[in-house]
């Protein structure tokens, strides 16, 4: 059934554009970005445009908005993370792992968005700026705590965050969920890897 803005309580909002966004992710991966309308959305949806437009304005904004779910979600996890009584060095193993499960949960959001992040308007990069800033300096605190606790060595922690995440960021190129090792697995790998070069 297709219904334009003035019926969009016939759904729960929320439910609604979070389908909308599935949608919208599923139409972007099989079709391609640029190739996907906002009328091919509105059709999947089973909405008018006008109903569309009542939740999401344009491409623009359900890529800021697919972004946004899985770094909002991210931050969710890693705070918890942080806050909890370990020793630096367990922590940094254990938000290594929280990372690595968020581009297993949302590898298609976080593919979609590394493609075509060039395509955002320069106000919505601000704000995805600001928010993966506050994910990189999860990792620099509990860096920089293990390294005022002579757990770590390393000379400037926010090049080694980068270096860390741009090199598990990079899974979401080539991992396959099902196909090969599992995340779990992986994530052992990576541990491993980057945990050698950093202890003391």
């Amino acid at each position: 059934m297709t219904f334009d803005g003035s019926s969009v309580n016939r759904r729960q909002g929320s439910d609604t554009k979070t389908e909308i966004l599935d949608i919208a992710l599923s139409l972007f991966v099989k079709k391609g970005y640029h190739e996907t309308s906002m009328q091919d959305i509105a059709d999947t949806a089973g909405l008018t445009k006008g109903g569309l437009y009542y939740y999401i304005k344009s491409k623009d904004d359900v890529l800021f908005l697919l972004h946004d779910r899985f770094i909002v979600e991210g931050l969710r996890r890693l705070r918890l993370v942080e806050a909890e009584a370990l020793e630096p060095e367990h922590k940094l193993i254990e938000l290594l792992k929280m990372h690595l499960q968020i581009i297993d949960q949302f590898k298609d959001d976080i593919t979609l968005f590394f493609n075509c992040m060039k395509y955002l308007s320069d106000d919505k990069k601000q704000a995805v700026q600001v928010k993966r800033d506050e994910y990189e300096d999860i990792f620099v605190r509990v860096l920089e705590e293990g390294k005022k606790k002579g757990v770590f060595k390393v000379e400037d922690s926010h090049i080694v965050v980068l270096y860390v995440l741009g090199a598990c960021n990079f899974m979401h190129t080539w991992y396959k969920p099902g196909k090969g090792k599992s995340i779990e697995e992986l994530s052992d790998i990576f541990i491993t890897l980057i945990t050698k070069g950093l202890f003391q």
